[in-house]
């Protein structure tokens, strides 16, 4: 995916770092939506600030008018938003109720944090020549069939004339009645789509490739009347074409 997507981690990644967050934050009344959200944009600064350390004047405005639109969230990325989110959650903590345990937690996730950053500059911000945004979830009508009454789920992403293809749109669940068919459309094609994929599935695992071949912008695809069919899952979104090493070191965590 990409970091203009949206947050790169959720509340339950979160809980791989430390487990008892979702009590802390309905206990102390702390929005982790929020310190999401703030810890991206925090990080979108830093990534920018970065990659503008390597520019020239002309580059430079180049990055800026782009912003960080081309930068992939990279498992160095994304372990640093989590981390930072984390940091920035417990520095909130312990400024509501100056509990010494939040203010330990909130130094350590500070350190790790920034930890974090060095390794991925380190290793590189990655980019993307031409990025596809993230799809939003497709509309899905129905039209007359022979199915019988499921629930179905459904992924959709954009693809490029040159076959790249971008980060699957958040899970879609609709309930189709007896004789019901779905059709998909995909909705607000960004100018670099060709066309977009459907993947399918009657549970929210398994999701797998639909068409054969990208349907057109504008257009839509009709479930086979037997269901979904097996094939390729979906993917995380672009990777990288080249990556920026070194750079700044700022103090944000």
């Amino acid at each position: 995916m990409l970091l203009t997507d949206g947050s790169p981690n959720d509340t339950d990644s979160l809980r791989v770092y430390e487990s008892s967050v979702l009590d802390t934050s309905s206990m102390e009344s702390i929005d982790l939506g929020v310190k999401l959200h703030l810890a991206l944009n925090e990080i979108s600064e830093d990534v920018i600030d970065i990659l503008l350390s390597h520019s020239t004047d002309w580059t430079g405005l180049l990055r800026r008018t782009k912003g960080v639109s081309d930068v992939v969230v990279t498992p160095q990325l994304k372990r640093w938003h989590a981390l930072h989110t984390l940091e920035a959650f417990y520095r909130d903590a312990f400024n509501n109720q100056l509990n010494d345990r939040y203010q330990v937690k909130a130094q350590e996730y500070a350190e790790l944090a920034r930890g974090a950053r060095l390794l991925t500059v380190r290793y590189g911000i990655g980019l993307v020549n031409n990025p596809i945004p993230q799809a939003d979830q497709p509309q899905v009508t129905f039209t007359n069939g022979p199915p019988p009454a499921a629930t179905y789920y459904f992924q959709v992403t954009w693809v490029s004339s040159t076959g790249q293809e971008g980060a699957p749109s958040k899970l879609t669940a609709v309930d189709g009645n007896q004789g019901q068919l779905p059709v998909i459309q995909a909705l607000n094609p960004p100018p670099i789509a060709a066309g977009f994929n459907v993947y399918a599935s009657l549970s929210p695992e398994g999701l797998a490739l639909q068409n054969s071949t990208p349907v057109a912008v504008g257009g839509s695809f009709t479930l086979n009347a037997t269901g979904p069919v097996s094939g390729n899952a979906p993917g995380m979104g672009q990777v990288p074409d080249l990556y920026v090493t070194g750079g700044s070191n700022l103090n944000r965590g």
